[in-house]
């Protein structure tokens, strides 16, 4: 067999040998590193947007407004209405008529609870300031059970609404239970003809006939001494209460016995 003549390979191979031969002295003189950016051509720059003419002012001079004054808009009438500060006017002052339901007194804190007389919710006064609804009147002594206020009359002393366990009325007395058996008993007795005793009248209570009578203003007033021992009564109910509770317990019922079948 005859071998294939190799020369075109062979030229073929030197050919791309030396075209790497060049282009690598050629990169070794610097080709392709003398690239520079051109020089700024203003001619290719957009324009720049023109401003907007400024035009007139929103707002005009205080005497364009003077009708606003005039003729106000928040009111129906369109016409100037009065107002007054805190602590002015015809209604600033409508008198102190305040309870004093609570005061607390510890070595930081000395404040009163007030509570209008007609009903409503508590007002806290420290000591030294006065009240909101009451600006005028200002708390300068607070005791356990009265506090005093300064004022434009003057001092006022309130003293302490002492719940005394009772409402302000009495309940009406219950009414007696008559026994239902004693005419029951008779009527067999009256059918066999025998004599039977009569029975006795019995006295209507004395309570429901008479009207009650009226009650010293002074009795209903709550005194200290009164209100201490109700407090030491009740307490004294507490503790027997927890006392029988603990017994109970500590001993707890025995089980009944079960019953045992055989």
């Amino acid at each position: 067999m005859r071998a294939e003549h190799p020369q075109p390979r062979i030229g073929l191979l030197v050919a791309v040998a030396a075209w790497s031969t060049v282009l690598a002295l050629a990169a070794l003189l610097g080709l392709g590193g003398f690239i520079r950016p051109l020089p700024a051509d203003p001619s290719l720059a957009p324009a720049l947007p023109k401003p907007a003419p400024a035009g007139s002012e929103r707002l005009g001079p205080p005497s364009q407004y003077t009708a606003m004054v005039q003729r106000p808009l928040f009111y129906p009438s369109r016409t100037p209405q009065p107002f007054f500060l805190s602590g002015e006017g015809p209604q600033a002052d409508q008198g102190f008529d305040y309870v004093l339901s609570s005061v607390l007194i510890t070595p930081q804190l000395r404040m009163a609870i007030l509570q209008p007389s007609d009903g409503g919710e508590g007002i806290r006064v420290k000591e030294g300031e006065a009240p909101v609804p009451a600006p005028q009147w200002r708390l300068v002594e607070l005791a356990p059970r009265n506090a005093v206020f300064e004022g434009p009359d003057g001092r006022r002393s309130l003293e302490l609404r002492v719940f005394d366990g009772s409402g302000e009325v009495a309940p009406p007395p219950a009414l007696p239970v008559l026994p239902p058996a004693t005419g029951a008993a008779t009527a067999p007795a009256a059918q066999q003809g025998q004599p039977t005793a009569p029975a006795a009248p019995t006295a209507a209570p004395p309570a429901a006939s008479q009207p009650p009578q009226k009650q010293d203003a002074t009795s209903q007033e709550p005194t200290p001494e009164a209100s201490d021992a109700q407090m030491e009564a009740i307490r004294k109910r507490i503790e027997e209460r927890r006392r029988r509770l603990r017994e109970a317990q500590k001993n707890p019922p025995a089980a009944p016995p079960q019953d045992q079948t055989q």
